[in-house]
């Protein structure tokens, strides 16, 4: 079943825990996700990249996710998948939003 994440656990917590932030409506809800993938389409590849996409909850759904509102704000490539090592690749990132 799909559901929205402001129905989870986590964001109920956060809205206790901050209940000014999400009464302000210029306040930003935001997601980072990833997912791996294989460029080159080959079944043994020795390369990898994936893709970090920003999304802002704030807008309608059926806005979320197209492609306009969706920003990649970066790339992580090389011959082996992240795996927990990916909050290296993220710590610049955030700086920068923490910089906002």
């Amino acid at each position: 079943m799909l559901r929205h994440p402001s129905d989870g656990q986590q964001w109920k917590d956060f809205d206790k825990a901050y209940p000014k932030f999400g009464n302000e409506p210029r306040n930003v809800w935001l997601a980072l996700s990833t997912d791996g993938m294989n460029p080159f389409c080959e079944l043994s590849s020795s390369h990898s990249t994936w893709p970090v996409v920003l999304t802002v909850y704030n807008l309608p759904s059926r806005l979320r996710q197209r492609h306009k509102y969706l920003m990649l704000t970066m790339l992580i490539s090389g011959s082996k998948q992240p795996d927990n090592d990916i909050d290296v690749f993220l710590e610049p990132l955030m700086e920068e939003m923490h910089e906002l």
